[in-house]
């Protein structure tokens, strides 16, 4: 399918449809039209279709993000809806210490998976849905993955969510922030395992083998609260885990040894600033050098970066004029951590040098 990119629009990389698309337009509609009417004669599950932009010399143009193609858009069917009761709502503490709701509902056949939890987005989310205990509500699965609680259809009898006021989990009094609850404890149990697990995982120290269970584990019974006491863990204590075993510990501790030489990017995004991702902790280490460039760097230096807005900016100098951080980060670094500087990922020679190999399936 064609479109025209007007010179006016060339600057945002935006497409329009203009009267010599309307055409096209109809004939798109129409074939979303078929395809949601066949979908739901087939033997899997779909929850929409990709429409590209079909002229290569406008795809080079539009370029990636980290994950996707700009040239390409996801066209989302109208998913499926049914009510439920809400029985309760319980309160999740993740790695930034923020409170996320979770509606306990009763269990209901929703898009071919039965559905027992629907989230909430905060408390504000709560009184805006009008969402009660006891009260009749409509759920969907938001992109046919997730179940997310739309609001209330009926709250007769029903009882107000109260508003927590200390953490679920360590009893440390609330911060409200805007919309949402944060737990200012970073000690709080749910927020170690959460950084812990996030610090071990692929794209940032990939730690193979580690996981939110064994983090559990390793805080309850041994106090294990900060990433280099990860390289600290003798064998012996791994073995006196439930589920460990001799090779299983062997690995574990082969694989904490292996990442002591991590990518500077990665080293970044294992630190768990807040808002700081694997594209952004890839461009400041394109734009700081060094992790010492990184840590005196300024607010000012860091909004030079094009995907840098005030927030991110602000926690990230926060976060290395933190005493602790600089103190955890000099542990590691003395627990034999290795920054590799430089663009790790080029690699010269080999068997497919000069190549262009494409996966499919």
């Amino acid at each position: 399918m064609e479109y025209t990119k007007p010179a006016v629009a060339q600057a945002h990389n935006v497409y329009i449809i203009t009267e010599t698309n309307i055409k096209c337009k109809e004939k798109f509609e129409k074939i979303i039209k078929i395809i949601d009417e066949k979908r739901k004669s087939i033997d899997f599950l779909t929850d929409g279709a990709v429409v590209k932009v079909n002229d290569y010399k406008y795809r080079d143009e539009l370029g990636y993000t980290e994950k996707f193609p700009k040239y390409a858009m996801a066209y989302k069917f109208e998913a499926e809806e049914v009510t439920t009761t809400l029985i309760d709502v319980l309160w999740q503490v993740g790695r930034t210490g923020k409170l996320t709701p979770l509606g306990i509902v009763e269990p209901v056949e929703l898009a071919g998976a039965t559905v027992k939890k629907a989230t909430l987005n905060n408390y504000g989310d709560i009184l805006r849905k009008n969402v009660k205990i006891g009260a009749r509500v409509l759920i969907r699965r938001s992109n046919e993955v997730i179940p997310e609680i739309l609001g209330a259809t009926d709250v007769s009898g029903a009882t107000d969510v109260i508003k927590p006021e200390v953490c679920p989990f360590c009893k440390t009094p609330l911060v409200e922030d805007g919309a949402n609850l944060f737990c200012p404890n970073f000690d709080c149990r749910p927020r170690v395992i959460a950084n812990l697990t996030n610090f071990a995982k692929k794209d940032c120290m990939n730690i193979d083998g580690f996981s939110e269970a064994t983090a559990g584990m390793l805080f309850d019974k041994f106090k294990i609260d900060r990433f280099s006491m990860l390289y600290k863990i003798t064998k012996a204590e791994l073995l006196s885990l439930e589920g460990f075993k001799d090779k299983k510990a062997e690995n574990l501790l082969n694989a904490i040894e292996k990442s002591k030489n991590v990518s500077y990017k990665s080293f970044i995004y294992a630190l768990g600033i807040d808002g700081v991702g694997k594209k952004t902790a890839g461009d400041l280490a394109k734009k700081f050098k060094t992790l010492s460039d990184l840590e005196t760097a300024t607010v000012d230096d860091l909004l030079s970066i094009d995907e840098v807005g005030e927030v991110i900016a602000e926690n990230v100098c926060n976060y290395f004029n933190d005493e602790q951080n600089l103190s955890e980060i000099t542990a590691l670094i003395n627990a034999g951590v290795k920054i590799e500087y430089g663009d790790a990922t080029v690699s010269e020679g080999g068997a497919f040098s000069g190549e262009r190999v494409v996966l499919t399936g």
